[in-house]
């Protein structure tokens, strides 16, 4: 009686550790380019006289929505598996570094799951103008400088995926990837198995 109460108790942590699996899904920004300084409609960011000429100056920020796999990627809410907004990174064309101490900003950007990773997942990056470092909101379609919307199939690995995406006179340099938490393995980060020493292992 003792040793099937023992199994039972066994076979209810697997299921256990199954269901609550664990990864993050990271996303690294790398490079943006805006080399006329001009937003989606073509019209210049406001930034100022130079001289007696305009000068357009983007200070640019992104939002990031990352959802489930659809074969037509929205970009509006819900973004099921999380999103974040960044500060002002750099002005028109900038390299983003890991870590800007200036703005509280890491890079990259983590999204934690707590469920089994599904292989697919569809992607919204936006850059966005700010008028002042204050002020990022993503609800303004006048400051909208490029979107990119894609969908993807990702296996679980150290490796990054390298990505360009392309969109009138801009150009965003990016990467991503999944990874297992510590003590998490396969191949959606389902297997739980964490050393121990003591009498069951």
């Amino acid at each position: 009686m003792a040793l099937r109460s023992m199994v039972n108790a066994t076979l209810l942590c697997l299921l256990v550790y199954q269901v609550y699996s664990s990864g993050v899904f990271e996303l690294k920004l790398q490079e943006f380019l805006n080399k006329k300084g001009v937003i989606g409609n073509q019209n210049c960011c406001k930034g100022g006289a130079d001289s007696g000429l305009l000068h357009c100056e983007c200070k640019t920020f992104f939002r990031i929505c990352l959802k489930h796999y659809q074969a037509n990627v929205s970009p509006d809410p819900p973004c099921t598996y999380g999103s974040a907004v960044t500060p002002v990174l750099g002005s028109n064309s900038f390299q983003i570094p890991e870590i800007n101490a200036d703005v509280a900003f890491t890079n990259p950007i983590r999204f934690p799951f707590g469920f089994t990773w599904p292989g697919t997942f569809s992607l919204i990056i936006e850059a966005l103008h700010s008028d002042s470092p204050d002020d990022l909101s993503v609800d303004n379609p006048d400051h909208l400088i490029s979107r990119l919307a894609t969908q993807r199939h990702l296996t679980v690995g150290d490796e990054w995926s390298q990505d360009v995406h392309t969109s009138g006179r801009t150009e965003l340099k990016y990467s991503y990837r999944y990874v297992c938490d510590e003590h998490y393995y396969g191949e959606g980060c389902s297997a739980f198995c964490r050393p121990r020493d003591d009498a069951f292992g």
